[in-house]
């Protein structure tokens, strides 16, 4: 048991350290480059999934058999694509297809003996599509940098709590490993008082989303707990952006806009609590 914490906290804490300290060269080196910044983070981030992905489950699987393993494949492209759309080459249109990508990763085999399963795929196409284009676009325009990262950080952490307790260690370790990489990207952001730019909410859709998706379709995770985590970051639309340049000043502002977002993941981890009690199930 002490051995498989210590490899869940390897599995967290390293591909961070990593991030951190890659990622704070690059905003020093980039500063006065947002696109150019924004396409370096996305990257950036993408190598930590991957290697927290390969800590979690001893490797990468080619070709993938299982949602789960695509993981570190979505995470390439979706940063890869993402650095595509920094140059403004196609916003919508790769959205969409990596959206309908994801849903027929999950749904694909069972189109033949489940016409249902058609249903499925349009609607977490619809779901993955619209929710790129709100955070790209509306909340990209409304929030600093630093809001949007931490925003997303905590949803994906607390994603990894509920994950843990629908059954799920393994879902949970990565799901913990995207909150803190996104987590660290934050405090940069807020230090430096830059944007990320449109390649992290590209990265964070395709990888959380196939995370929700798995925990509840494979796992314990509620149904009711995935749909909190998935819009808490929304809470940002509301209220207006801060780039106050003393920390102080921002430093107010900053907290009393993510509030809501920390009401979300709060009733989303309480859901959790509620309808999936703690299992040793792994």
């Amino acid at each position: 048991m002490n051995q498989m914490v210590v490899q869940s906290l390897e599995g967290v804490g390293l591909p961070a350290v990593a991030v951190l300290l890659v990622s704070a060269l690059w905003f020093l080196l980039c500063r006065e480059h947002p696109r150019i910044r924004a396409v370096g983070i996305g990257l950036i981030v993408a190598g930590g999934i991957i290697w927290a992905y390969q800590l979690a489950f001893g490797g990468l699987t080619y070709p993938p058999r299982e949602p789960g393993q695509w993981i570190p494949y979505l995470a390439a492209l979706a940063a890869l694509l993402g650095c595509l759309q920094s140059f403004r080459l196609g916003r919508l249109a790769w959205n969409f297809a990596l959206a309908l990508a994801t849903a027929l990763i999950f749904f694909w085999s069972q189109v033949p003996g489940n016409l249902l399963a058609l249903l499925w795929i349009l609607a977490v196409t619809i779901v993955l599509f619209l929710s790129t284009v709100i955070l790209q676009q509306v909340i990209e325009d409304r929030c600093s940098g630093a809001e949007l990262a931490l925003s997303l950080a905590l949803a994906a952490g607390a994603g990894g709590v509920a994950s843990f307790l629908g059954g799920s260690a393994v879902l949970g370790q990565i799901s913990a490993a995207l909150g803190l990489l996104l987590g660290v990207v934050a405090v940069l952001a807020f230090f430096y008082n830059a944007t990320v730019g449109a390649v992290l909410p590209l990265i964070y859709v395709f990888v959380f989303g196939t995370l929700l998706l798995s925990g509840c379709l494979f796992a314990q995770l509620p149904w009711l707990t995935a749909i909190l985590l998935w819009v808490a970051p929304w809470a940002l639309i509301f209220g207006q952006r801060s780039d106050q340049p003393r920390i102080s000043r921002r430093a107010g502002v900053f907290l009393l806009r993510i509030l809501g977002v920390v009401v979300l993941v709060a009733l989303a981890i309480g859901s959790a609590v509620l309808l999936a009690p703690p299992s040793s199930e792994l």
